[in-house]
């Protein structure tokens, strides 16, 4: 038997400045699927600090949106942010099924933010998506 995976990227463009601490919704879900990949790339370098910065970690927020199970672990931080530079998220649990809303979890602290910051998902959808 011939197969083949079937990928999708999802993008999401984020060009306003967040409120610190937020929980911005990325996408949901409309079949049983997995994160395979992630990443971030902003416009701005943040130089490293250790009061002005942010951090960012994608999160399985349920049907609702508001649960906190962690689909990956945190980039960013006190290290500082070069713009235009990939951060790649390590997924570890990115399976999910239908109607599950994924969220990236951004957390500021002093005057560190973005300008703009793209968010791409690689999902792997369809038979076997969480192998």
């Amino acid at each position: 038997m011939i197969g083949y995976e079937n990928r999708h990227l999802i993008c999401s463009y984020l060009d306003w400045d967040p409120a610190q601490d937020e929980v911005i919704e990325l996408f949901r879900a409309t079949q049983d699927c997995e994160i395979k990949s992630a990443y971030a790339i902003k416009t701005n370098t943040l130089a490293a600090d250790g009061t002005n910065w942010f951090a960012l970690n994608l999160l399985n927020g349920g049907t609702i949106g508001t649960a906190t199970t962690a689909i990956s672990g945190t980039i960013g931080g006190t290290a500082g942010l070069v713009g235009l530079t990939p951060l790649d998220f390590e997924v570890s649990d990115g399976t999910l099924t239908a109607g599950q809303i994924v969220v990236l979890n951004y957390n500021e602290n002093g005057s560190g933010s973005i300008t703009a910051m793209l968010v791409q998902l690689e999902i792997l959808t369809g038979i076997g998506a969480d192998s």
